[in-house]
């Protein structure tokens, strides 16, 4: 019991220290938006100037030289503090708030980028060793409780940022200013029209977060552990979860978290070292693990509802290449790293070799990060996993099936990762990878229960007996392992260029564009998003193979979080998006060729990864489409004034000077109204106890168009998510007489079920022919299969069909979202339809067509319906919809108040009142008037 009482005194000052990062995490998100990343590295810096104030009566600031100052122990923390502030007033100013409206990957990356600086900057300007830390609170009065005595000092801080947090809590909730962050966080643009500043409040909320972090480093003293440059920032780890408990909300629960996670790592801690009972291979590394474990618990009970900031996005994911595979491109850049290969020697021959093994490892964020938008920082622990599954597979299986058999295992590595990302994504999903990065790192490759302390040697490849030997005698980098490199890198990158151009990479790119309409359009999210972790870890486990090839042994520290940071870092400056990109990547990689150039001839490899670090900060500021991305903008600027100025790209259609004239009625087609193919029942939705939709019975028929009209927030959207299967709902649904009510939306899209959206929701990146193609396709594992070896297959004839049919034919080639309102609207319908439907739901499709193109809708409205397609019609043009629809269903507060066919609903009183209103019911009763008289 006394040795209980003990680690808990213990955990609660480690717990003390989580639940002060969180709470910062906490205050800096809200306040800016951003979950920072570099947060305890922040708060490093300042305890060095501590450190060397106390021990040494030096004042080493950086980028400065040292100080003799001896000063006392207030005026010493004062210093520190002081500090803090400053840092956290430039990192306000030339980072976060630049980067206020940005997506969530250039705000994580930003912050990683920064996490990577500061690290490397104490390293360069503090050295590396360990460093003790000196006790600052108070080692008295001693205080014993069931016989142990308990570390006093501990209890103090604990005391101290429960008082902080309770503090921060009321400034909050009772201040001017914590009101104005709290305003900000919920309506940022509506806070700023009542008066409130988002950068000051941005600014205030970044400040305090880092003053007290910094406070509580430097009062932690020895709780923090020794103190190195990367130790007191890996903190960050179990702080995520304490604020992801307190759902990056509520300081009182993040506070309880983070005290409840330290509690848990000291008893894990005794219990390892102490009890007999406790298993061998849990000795090592749990408790770094545990955040991990309760992050992943935390995420999936409450992922969605954790909230995101109502600021608007207004700078969108950086633009993927999709890659060609042209022959003349293949050969020149073969050609070179063949060049690169056989011209060079000794170090710089290793440093190719790395460079072409690194490449793989800088194509798995292409696929997972550029491709699908899932944010990884765990690339380097699935190739550490392959490496260390070589060391132990040794000879027992001949190269390249071991190799082979090591990047499986990454791949089911991956796998499991990808889990949470079923429910979860963004800067949540990075989360829960550097989470992950860290646990392997301590509890799988520094544990000696599954690793060899003394050295995992990863034997020499060989080939039908052939040895294939890395290094021989002093050569660090044979000829021929080099070769063999090269051409394992080659194949592979053409595989993946054929993945990506084919219809896996097409699901890639609508799952990253928008997973609802993704899902809707027949693809199923989940199984895309596994497939991408699977290919991504693979490709990063044959990278990890081979460069543990050429190490021929590792250690704990092989593969860490900080590597994995640092190859997220060049992937991202050499273009993440594109296999250009990570051939960039792949030069910058840490002991690659431009690393080796610039430790044998400039003598500044020390400088490297700090460089690193600040040139990620520049790209995500000034460039985020990587060098890859501004070489391509360079090279079509320099291609179009060659060109004589002018404009390269697909031509857009020229407006008529003049709009023509509508067209003639055409004849009304012949429509046989068919049996019941779609019905709804009871359909009730409630938000938080609001009913959106009550009770309501709708039925559609086989080659009918049927109406559902209303006021704005009638339920008609609402209706449509609920029968579709994006939001919960009560009551049945019916297609082609059968249930569908408990399946899925991408089930109900693959039984007949097709939907248009209010908001186009097109996938961005991909052409308008390739919108409509993506919900042809299904995808998968034979999909993927079939892609590596022949990426291009026919065109599906429904995909023609709806494309001529919508007049979309002549712009197939050109980028969707560069068309016009209304002509993405028709992109839409043209995707619904490809998909064959028994019953198409059209919200709003004529929001944007003139007059012109809404009489033609109406026509080809009328062709699909004749077709036996069941229509469903919600649009605000009365004009059309009393023009085409058969029978009309009128909705007011989520109920039915009238159905019938057009001209009896139209004269209802109810509806009058409700949604036309007398003046708008006489308009609407001369068009149809005139409507008859043109059909007579």
């Amino acid at each position: 019991m006394s040795n209980f009482l003990v680690f808990l005194a213990l955990g609660l000052g480690l717990g003390a220290v989580y639940s002060s990062l969180a709470v910062s995490i906490v205050v800096t998100y809200r306040g800016t938006g951003v979950v920072n990343f570099a947060c305890a590295a922040m708060a490093t810096l300042p305890v060095y100037v501590f450190n060397d104030l106390t021990a040494n009566g030096q004042l080493s600031l950086p980028f400065l030289p040292s100080l003799a100052l001896d000063p006392p122990l207030p005026v010493a923390v004062l210093i520190s503090l002081t500090e803090g502030a400053l840092i956290a007033l430039l990192v306000h100013l030339v980072i976060f708030y630049p980067l206020r409206n940005a997506p969530e990957l250039a705000r994580v990356v930003a912050s990683i980028g920064l996490f990577l600086a500061i690290t490397q900057g104490i390293s360069l300007r503090y050295g590396a060793e360990q460093r003790p830390l000196l006790p600052v609170l108070p080692e008295s009065p001693e205080l014993t409780v069931g016989g142990a005595i308990l570390n006093t000092p501990r209890l103090w801080l604990a005391g101290l940022v429960v008082v902080l947090s309770l503090a921060t809590s009321l400034w909050l909730a009772r201040t001017r200013w914590g009101l104005a962050v709290r305003a900000s966080a919920e309506n940022e643009r509506a806070a700023a029209l009542a008066g409130i500043s988002p950068a000051k409040v941005a600014f205030v909320s970044l400040l305090l977060a880092t003053v007290s972090t910094t406070l509580v480093f430097v009062l932690a003293g020895p709780t923090i552990g020794l103190l190195t440059p990367t130790a007191p920032p890996m903190l960050i780890v179990p702080a995520l979860a304490a604020a992801l408990l307190g759902r990056l909300r509520s300081i009182g629960w993040t506070l309880l978290a983070g005290l409840a996670i330290g509690v848990a790592s000291a008893q894990i801690t005794y219990f390892s070292s102490v009890e007999p009972w406790w298993p061998t291979w849990a000795r090592q590394g749990l408790g770094d693990a545990l955040p991990f474990a309760i992050i992943v618990v935390a995420l999936f009970l409450m992922g969605r509802r954790i909230p995101g900031r109502a600021a608007e996005v207004t700078v969108s994911l950086p633009s993927v290449v999709v890659p060609r595979n042209r022959l003349l491109v293949v050969v020149l850049t073969a050609g070179l790293g063949l060049v690169a290969v056989l011209g060079t020697e000794g170090v710089y021959r290793y440093g190719v070799v790395t460079t072409l093994a690194s490449l793989l490892i800088m194509l798995s964020f292409v696929v997972l990060t550029g491709a699908v938008g899932q944010i990884s920082l765990a690339q380097a622990a699935f190739a550490g996993a392959a490496g260390f599954a070589l060391s132990k597979i040794g000879d027992a299986l001949p190269f390249p099936i071991s190799m082979i058999v090591a990047a499986l295992a990454a791949s089911a590595l991956g796998v499991l990762l990808g889990l949470p990302a079923l429910r979860i994504r963004g800067v949540q999903l990075a989360i829960v990878s550097l989470a992950a990065a860290l646990a392997i790192q301590k509890f799988v490759f520094s544990n000696s229960a599954f690793t060899d302390p003394g050295g995992n040697f990863v034997p020499s490849p060989s080939l039908f007996g052939w040895e294939i030997a890395p290094q021989s005698g002093s050569v660090i980098a044979t000829r021929e392992f080099c070769l063999l490199v090269f051409a394992v890198v080659l194949v592979v990158t053409l595989l993946v260029g054929n993945v990506l151009r084919g219809e896996t990479g097409r699901h890639f790119l609508a799952v990253r564009s928008n997973e609802s309409a993704a899902a809707f359009a027949g693809i199923d999210v989940a199984r895309t998003k596994i497939v991408a972790f699977a290919v991504s870890s693979f490709l990063a486990g044959l990278g990890g193979s081979l460069l543990s090839y050429t190490r021929g042994q590792l250690d704990g520290g092989s593969y860490g979080v900080v590597v994995g940071l640092t190859f997220l870092a060049v992937a991202y400056v050499g273009g993440i998006t594109s296999i250009g990109g990570a051939v960039v990547a792949s030069v910058l990689a840490p002991l690659g060729v431009l690393y080796v150039f610039i430790d044998r001839d400039l003598n500044g490899a020390s400088w490297y990864p700090l460089a690193g670090g600040l040139l990620l900060i520049v790209t995500v500021l000034q460039n985020p489409s990587g060098i890859a991305g501004q070489f391509r903008r360079d090279l079509g600027r320099l291609s179009a004034r060659l060109r004589g100025g002018r404009r390269v790209g697909p031509a857009t259609a020229t407006p008529p000077a003049s709009a023509p004239a509508a067209p003639d009625p055409e004849p009304m087609l012949r429509r046989e109204i068919g049996g019941t193919c779609f019905e709804a029942r009871g359909v009730t939705v409630r938000y938080s106890g609001l009913v959106a939709v009550d009770a309501v019975d709708l039925e559609v028929r086989a080659g009918e168009i049927v109406g559902l009209i209303g006021p704005n927030g009638a339920g008609k959207t609402s209706f449509v998510d609920a029968i579709t299967g994006f939001c919960k709902a009560d009551g049945t649904i019916s297609l082609g007489g059968r249930e569908i009510s408990r399946h899925g939306p991408t089930r109900r899209a693959h039984e007949g079920l097709a939907r248009t959206w209010q908001n186009t929701e097109l996938f961005g990146d991909l052409s308008v022919a390739d919108n409509v193609r993506v919900a042809t396709e299904r995808g998968g594992l034979a999909g993927l299969a079939r892609d590596a070896v022949r990426p291009t297959r026919p065109v599906k004839r429904s995909v023609t069909d709806a494309l001529r049919l919508l007049a979309l034919d002549d712009i197939a080639d050109q980028p969707a979202t560069a068309l016009s309102l209304g002509r993405q609207k028709l992109v839409g319908v043209a995707r619904a339809l490809a998909m064959e439907p028994r019953m198409l739901c059209l919200d709003e499709p004529a929001a944007g067509l003139d007059s012109y193109e809404t009489a033609e809708f109406a026509g080809t409205l009328r062709r699909i319906a004749s077709s036996g397609v069941g229509c469903l019609l919600i649009d605000h043009d009365m004009g059309l919809v009393l023009d085409v629809c058969d029978r009309l269903y009128v909705l007011e507060f989520g109920e039915v108040i009238a159905v019938g066919r057009p001209d009896e609903v139209r004269r209802d009183p109810r509806v009058i009142q409700a949604y036309l209103g007398s003046a708008a019911a006489s308009a609407v009763e001369t068009s149809g008037l005139a409507t008859e008289g043109q059909r007579r």
